[in-house]
């Protein structure tokens, strides 16, 4: 907040992606009104744009990431569904190969939604678009943070707008809020004006994969909703996701490790997934029709910019989403985490009214920090680059894999796991009593070697 203002009235945010459009949402209860400065144009609907590269793949709206954006944005769930999202009921409608077997398919304790990124973000930006208090102004590139006249805060932004205009522009802001992605220049500006530069930490597992939407031949996905094939290192480094989305359409994304990334070409990503440990990806979809060009990624190292931990930080100023960490997407962690943030700083700013400083970047530390915790815990397993880790990290990767493994069939061990996993439980949750005798006790069943069945519950004896 600049010092000129005692309470906070205009709100620039940085970045028109979800972790933004969140972030606007909770900056209405603060402040009069709130500018999404956004260097792309929108279109208008639930298309791909070319600032989300990622919307070219697949997306999970975790339990976690559920219940904040309906807090944030009441009935949204519901209305996702209404425009033609899939429920799709975990474990009991997932085919799932970890790494040691098949997973039983257990009565559910978790509702996953099947939805595209573009229809996710349209259901959101169509919400605020009915506000009249937000201001989308696209086609213009934040370039610069204004210094407030205190010297310790921020007052705004400089932009610059695009389509061969030379020229900038001052846009006054008292809180100002970073959700530019993994492209953010924030280290850059902050250093400018005298902060200098956050710590950062990567880990890349070196994971690379390809995606393609297709319309399945009816019957096929009868008896499941979701497939998901695990690679099992050094035996193979390969894995395939298959997932619904809306209009009857399904998203088919196949990874590898290294110099095991899919093909893009139409022959070598369904030689791909004729590869893969089990063929009932392939046989999905070898008659299926596409309904989308193959498309390729390779960003996906794990990367934190620790700017809680900075001597010095700016009044009214936040760096929130993949601007301040980014998540392997694999584990489908981004836009739960992202909403949770916003939720979370909600909460913040009625217990610290009008203030965005060191504590709120602390909130957003702290909201990632189960999610870094999965996600770097994981791809540590393939990024050690023949370094020998200690003793304490190899004892965790071999309490997770046993952990995975027991969860194959063991409902209990299952759900907290799930729940883990969701983001709805802490990573503590695997190593409390009960939790560790069952899994180093290990499994009490012998493994499923062929894909679970279903068997469906007989109907109600009046309907017999």
């Amino acid at each position: 907040m600049s010092a000129s203002a005692s309470v906070p009235r205009h709100a620039v945010v940085i970045g028109g992606s979800l972790a933004g459009l969140c972030i606007a949402r909770t900056l209405l209860d603060h402040v009069e009104r709130v500018t999404v400065v956004e260097r792309d144009r929108f279109p208008d609907g639930p298309r791909v744009r070319a600032g989300v590269p990622q919307a070219h793949h697949l997306h999970l709206l975790l339990t976690s990431g559920q219940r904040a954006l309906d807090r944030l944005f009441p009935g949204l769930m519901a209305e996702l569904r209404l425009s033609g999202a899939v429920s799709v009921s975990a474990p009991t409608d997932v085919l799932y190969l970890s790494a040691t077997s098949w997973r039983e398919r257990f009565p559910a304790t978790h509702g996953l939604i099947g939805a595209s990124r573009e229809l996710i973000d349209w259901t959101i930006r169509r919400r605020l678009l009915a506000d009249e208090r937000v201001r989308f102004l696209t086609a213009h590139e934040a370039v610069g943070l204004l210094p407030g006249e205190d010297g310790r805060s921020v007052a705004g932004v400089v932009l610059r707008p695009r389509g061969g205009t030379d020229g900038v522009e001052r846009l006054d802001a008292d809180l100002v809020v970073d959700a530019s992605g993994h492209g953010s220049r924030t280290p850059d500006w902050l250093a400018a004006l005298g902060y200098g530069r956050p710590e950062e930490s990567r880990i890349d597992a070196g994971l690379g994969y390809a995606s393609r939407r297709y319309v399945l031949p009816g019957g096929v996905a009868d008896s499941w909703k979701h497939i998901l094939l695990m690679p099992n290192p050094p035996q193979t480094s390969r894995g395939g996701v298959l997932y619904p989305i809306e209009n009857d359409r399904w998203m088919v994304t196949l990874g590898g490790l290294g110099d095991e990334a899919p093909a893009t070409d139409e022959v070598g990503f369904l030689a791909f997934a004729r590869e893969l440990r089990s063929p009932v990806l392939y046989e999905a979809i070898r008659d299926a029709v596409p309904d989308s060009p193959i498309h390729g990624f390779r960003w996906t190292a794990n990367s934190r910019r620790h700017y809680e931990t900075m001597a010095r930080w700016p009044d009214g100023f936040l760096v929130v989403g993949d601007a301040a960490c980014a998540f392997n997407p694999v584990y489908g962690q981004g836009m739960s985490v992202a909403a949770q943030t916003a939720a979370l700083l909600a909460e913040h700013l009625r217990t610290h009214p009008g203030r965005f400083g060191r504590a709120a970047q602390a909130v957003v530390a702290e909201t990632g920090a189960a999610a870094w915790t999965i996600a770097t815990g994981a791809d540590l397993r393939y990024a050690t680059n023949g370094v020998r880790l200690a003793r304490r990290t190899r004892f965790s990767h071999w309490y997770l894999a046993r952990t995975a493994d027991v969860a194959n069939r063991d409902p209990y061990v299952n759900r907290t796991l799930t729940d883990v996993l969701y983001l709805v439980r802490p990573p503590a949750a695997l190593m409390r009593p009960r939790m560790a005798l069952r899994v180093l006790r290990g499994p009490t069943r012998p493994p499923l070697t062929t894909p679970p069945v279903l068997v469906p519950e007989p109907p109600p004896a009046a309907a017999r």
